[in-house]
């Protein structure tokens, strides 16, 4: 009886190692994410064993806030790409970069190519070494984990390249969180902080826990958002003071202001999931996104 029970529980964890050996790291490096199942799919989100995205629509007074909340089995899920990774002087769609490489969700990201300055990396490779001390630094590392340096300080950078492995470097700013303390912002930093513009933002929760931002509308580009229920309401878009305290009340323990204005954009599966549409889309030089881990056997069928 004891054998037969023995073997009636390896039997039933099968299923279960099966799984855990399907959601396998990804390439560190551009390589597209695996094609995601389209069963995975709902209105609300997308789930499979290795990632799941819930998405929703919150106003903060007259700003429309897109908010995707992220969890994934593995660090390498944690994706940037570039719209051509052999010429970086090349720009595309937010959209047509995230479809090209299977996001199951995405947004833009710090549109490098369009400065001279930053200490720039992404999936390891690095493109630029020139810090600024004017703007602020996101890093993740091997783990998946978020580090902010405030004014791209040297040391923490140098500390940090010896703890860790920096998979990507991000020079936007400014920071929003850190440590779950919502930071003050500098009236002076560039892109208009004071602002009512649209606004794009990352954040991480906790391990492997993420939340992605985009507000739409601005004062002088408002825009109108049909809600759930039918009403309409327009949407002015944020500063930044309200996109701190957003990022820290949904409990982020670091979070990053991003490429907003035209490249404030967020691709759910094959769509934009902010109001602005394709017609209207910025073309930027990079993107950060989340894909499965898992090959549904789909890869080869979309080429």
């Amino acid at each position: 009886m004891r054998k037969l029970i023995a073997l009636l529980l390896t039997v039933l964890m099968l299923p279960c190692a099966a799984l855990a050996e399907e959601a396998a790291a990804l390439p560190i490096d551009f390589t597209p994410g695996h094609v995601a199942s389209p069963e995975g799919f709902t209105e609300g989100g997308y789930e499979d064993a290795s990632i799941t995205v819930t998405m929703e629509r919150i106003w903060v007074d007259n700003a429309h806030f897109n908010v995707a909340r992220v969890k994934i089995a593995h660090p390498s899920q944690l994706r940037t790409t570039l719209a051509n990774p052999k010429n970086t002087n090349k720009t595309n769609r937010i959209s047509t970069i995230a479809q090209d490489n299977n996001a199951v969700v995405a947004i833009g990201g710090d549109f490098f190519t369009k400065d001279s300055y930053g200490y720039v990396v992404r999936m390891t490779e690095v493109f630029r070494k020139k810090p600024l001390k004017s703007r602020d630094m996101l890093i993740t590392d091997e783990n998946g984990d978020f580090h902010i340096i405030k004014g791209s300080d040297a040391t923490q950078l140098q500390a940090l390249m010896e703890a860790h492995t920096i998979i990507n470097a991000f020079n936007f700013g400014p920071a929003l969180v850190i440590d779950g303390q919502k930071q003050p912002i500098d009236k002076d930093y560039k892109y208009n902080p004071g602002g009512f513009e649209p606004r794009c933002a990352i954040g991480q929760v906790g391990p492997l826990e993420y939340l992605l931002v985009v507000v739409d509308g601005g004062k002088s580009r408002e825009v109108t958002i049909t809600n759930a229920d039918g009403s309409t309401k327009k949407s002015s878009g944020c500063n930044m003071e309200i996109l701190a305290q957003f990022m820290a009340d949904q409990g982020c323990q670091q979070a990053y202001n991003l490429d907003g204005g035209n490249s404030a954009l967020m691709v759910f599966g094959q769509e934009n999931f902010s109001k602005k549409t394709v017609k209207a889309e910025r073309a930027v030089s990079d993107i950060i996104y989340f894909a499965t881990s898992i090959d549904f056997g789909l890869d080869g069928a979309k080429e």
